[in-house]
């Protein structure tokens, strides 16, 4: 089970970077901004899903190896901040920036307000710092080492 989370792990990561950093600005750079737009925000809400998905596999399998005492429990502290951030971006975020596209209302944008620019830039970051620790964290699980 440890080498599927790991190879899972690592395709999200793909799916990640690809969807990111590759396909999100080709669409942009060739398609009308409303339709890239649209195609883009399906492909994150897939990547995202998908994340949460693999990274509760790698999570609850790093959990049953530590209790084999094999295992030491700081990775799993970087997987639960992984998921915070994934579902915080997907959860929270990403409907204040709906909400901004479509102009309705959402309780966190009456709640902190800001301009959809500011929003877009906080999900980039957060998108930004989910590839980052995914990368370490599948290095670490290639290594098959969970501390």
């Amino acid at each position: 089970m440890k080498k599927l989370a790991g190879v899972l792990a690592g395709a999200w990561l793909g799916l990640q970077l690809g969807v990111g950093y590759l396909v999100a600005p080709l669409l942009f750079q060739n398609l009308e901004r409303t339709q890239a737009g649209e195609l883009a925000g399906v492909l994150f809400t897939v990547t995202a899903y998908i994340g949460l998905a693999v990274w509760l596999l790698v999570y609850f399998t790093g959990r049953s190896e530590e209790k084999r005492a094999y295992a030491r429990p700081h990775t799993g502290k970087w997987v639960l901040l992984l998921l915070a951030l994934l579902a915080a971006n997907q959860f929270l975020v990403t409907p204040v920036i709906e909400a901004h596209k479509t102009g309705t209302a959402n309780w966190l944008l009456t709640l902190l307000g800001g301009s959809f620019g500011r929003w877009h830039g906080a999900s980039t970051i957060i998108y930004m710092v989910c590839s980052v620790l995914g990368l370490g964290l599948v290095f670490r699980l290639v290594k098959l080492e969970w501390r």
